[in-house]
């Protein structure tokens, strides 16, 4: 599902606003005072047309390339929830990385390793377990499936070791004035390069083999081994090209020991509750994970270019023109009634899944593209949440002191959720595979533990935004009401200037 695709990106937005701002007490090091002018130029340039090269390796190794391989190797229910979970667990080590970024300063260095790692890892992620089940037949799948699972989470600890480095490494680059800019704009050149690789990893597993024959399952592999080995190269191509982005050095510094990382946080009753919150959504949207990806191929039976179209482009075209409106709403109205809005709003979303059906596929394009507009003010507002609170270092008192002990502390609690939210949902996948019952009214056919799994999630959905939401103080936020009333306004103008834009360049020509 498009609201849980936790892209491995070096250049995630909370990774990367953390990275730069939640560090009130960080010492600065030479900022872009030793990348100036044209060679500053150069670099941003060279960045992001790395991106261009990542993004179809973020892309091919994701939605239904991934899943029909997990299939393949007759992965069980818990399995696919624990596929869902491995990013989380894996982020939980992105915590002594900062330390030995922060120990070391050598932030490229650590950088290199570690996603280089992350990539080359596809290699035998894709030949591996293949060569396994070639070598001693189905019943060697299941020793495949869980090497695989290995291999898949060494590959996201590359991504958890490196990915505080670069973020940290790009602060001291990209001037402060341009950064919203520069990496929207990195972000909408990714997804040039995105959508045709979604489109093409789809049609390649539709055209090339048979996927509704069991018998043709190796081959099934293979294809996807294919994709993977041709994804991973675009990856290192991405990671390649750092080679000539200047190192701008940090100075080490000491770091605070884990427990007074920890203390401070879990004494703020706003932050607690706040904690609840975003613990609860996150493990309802994590509760979900490859289970999407799943129930459109295996009970949907769809093709992979479909698959591939809901769950990867639909979200990002949607992302793509809503998350200027959040960050505005989230300035001006305030982050609490923009939590609101966006949490309310994923509950009907999480719900309407148990709708989509062979007749109603047109209902998948909109529950993805919605559920990744919403999810995107959740982590606007989110993130600038945890600064407001990590930002008090000027208070007179010192036990009111913010600082990157929230941010720690967030992103932990965050990580911890997913976990147990993909565990949990194999957990109850793998008990109710057997288990049927005919609804046969309001639009429901038969209920599978896909369906159990909906309503599980839009329930909890439910239960952050009415238990913890109204517990967060914030004193100048306005309405709700008047924020979605505002936020209307917002998108209206946009798509209005977007539909004029046509006319006005050809006035403009004439």
């Amino acid at each position: 599902m498009a609201e849980t695709d936790r892209g491995t990106e070096p250049a995630g937005e909370a990774q990367w606003r953390a990275g730069t701002q939640s560090r009130p007490d960080r010492v600065a090091p030479p900022g872009t005072g030793d990348v100036r002018g044209a060679q500053l130029r150069r670099t941003l340039s060279l960045v992001t047309i790395a991106w261009m090269f990542g993004s179809v390796w973020l892309t091919a190794t994701s939605g239904a390339p991934l899943t029909l391989f997990a299939r393949g190797l007759r992965a069980s229910a818990f399995e696919f929830g624990l596929l869902s979970a491995l990013p989380f667990i894996a982020s939980l080590l992105s915590l002594p990385a900062s330390l030995a970024i922060d120990r070391t300063g050598s932030r490229k260095k650590i950088f290199l390793w570690g996603l280089y790692l992350q990539r080359f890892m596809w290699f035998p992620i894709a030949l591996a377990p293949v060569l396994i089940v070639q070598r001693f037949g189905i019943a060697a799948a299941g020793a495949s499936m869980g090497l695989f699972l290995v291999l898949v989470f060494v590959m996201h600890a590359g991504q958890a070791i490196g990915g505080p480095a670069w973020v940290s490494w790009m602060a001291d680059i990209v001037p402060d004035r341009s950064r919203g800019k520069y990496f929207s704009r990195r972000r909408q050149w990714g997804i040039l390069s995105a959508i045709p690789a979604a489109f093409i990893a789809g049609w390649l597993l539709d055209n090339l083999y048979e996927a509704g024959e069991p018998s043709n399952y190796l081959t099934t592999l293979w294809w996807c081994a294919g994709i993977f080995m041709a994804a991973a190269v675009f990856g290192v191509v991405d990671i390649a090209m750092f080679h000539a982005v200047p190192e701008v050095r940090a100075a080490p510094r000491h770091h605070e020991p884990l427990r007074a990382i920890f203390a401070q946080p879990l004494r703020d009753p706003q932050f607690l509750w706040f904690a609840g919150f975003v613990a609860t959504l996150v493990f309802a949207i994590s509760f979900m994970g490859q289970f999407v990806t799943l129930y459109f191929i295996d009970k949907l039976r769809i093709t992979s270019v479909q698959t591939q179209l809901i769950l990867l482009v639909a979200p990002m075209l949607a992302q793509l023109a809503v998350l200027p409106v959040w960050g505005h709403a989230a300035d001006r109205m305030g982050n609490k009634p923009v939590l609101a809005i966006a949490s309310l709003g994923l509950v009907p979303v999480g719900l309407g899944w148990c709708f989509v059906n062979g007749q109603m596929l047109w209902l998948g394009y909109v529950l993805s593209a919605a559920g990744a507009a919403l999810w995107a003010g959740v982590e606007v507002a989110n993130f600038n949440v945890v600064l407001e609170m990590a930002g008090t270092a000027d208070a007179d008192d010192p036990e009111q002191q913010g600082g990157s002990n929230y941010v720690a502390v967030n992103s932990v609690i965050i990580n911890l959720a997913g976990c147990f939210g993909g565990l949990a949902s194999g957990a109850l996948a793998q008990g109710l595979r057997t288990w049927q019952w005919e609804v046969g009214m309001l639009g429901l056919g038969t209920f599978t533990f896909y369906e159990i799994l909906f309503l599980t999630s839009g329930v909890l959905r439910l239960l952050a935004a009415a238990v913890f939401l109204p517990h967060l103080h914030e004193p100048q936020a306005r309405p709700t009401h008047e924020a979605l009333r505002f936020m209307t306004a917002n998108i209206y103008n946009n798509l209005f200037s977007a539909v004029l834009l046509p006319l006005r360049m050809m006035g403009l020509r004439r």
